[in-house]
């Protein structure tokens, strides 16, 4: 059977959690002390029976908080769980991805500064449109009343 590399970094959180008996409320505290935030149900879900066989999982999510917690932290590495290879191929592929991640975090804000600098030009000229249609409709006016 071939994993993916999600459905191996699951695999490894499992060993680690069973490795050093770390409980989910331990697991979840730890996400929550470094900046991250998982629901109890989604830690459940990910260390249930099986769920390495599961597609539905996030990695950015889901996933990537978990494995920064307890296989990019020196205290959980995972030492005796196979090659010392297999160990630095899974952290090489969670910074990789983490890498991933934050560039397209940085890319997606600069398109947002950029839309909203578009949608502050846009209103501006609204506002001036605005302006001259209310300046014309005082000069009609005027033109109505001096007619009538």
């Amino acid at each position: 059977m071939d994993l993916t590399n999600t459905q191996n970094i699951i695999s490894k959180l499992k060993e680690v959690k069973k490795q050093n008996e770390l409980t989910l409320p331990r697991i979840l505290d730890m996400i929550e002390a470094n900046g991250d935030y998982l629901s109890m149900t989604t830690l459940r879900r990910v260390f249930a029976a099986n769920s390495e066989q599961e597609d539905s999982f996030n990695y950015d999510k889901t996933i990537r908080p978990i494995a920064n917690v307890l296989l990019l932290q020196e205290e959980y590495a995972p030492e005796g769980s196979g090659s010392n290879t297999e160990n630095e191929a899974l952290k090489a592929v969670l910074k990789f991805k983490n890498e991933e991640i934050e560039s397209l975090q940085r890319q997606l804000e600069l398109i947002r500064e950029m839309y909203e600098a578009r949608i502050d030009f846009l209103i501006d000229q609204i506002r001036k449109k605005d302006k001259r249609m209310d300046e014309k409709d005082e000069i009609i006016n005027r033109l109505m009343a001096k007619v009538l």
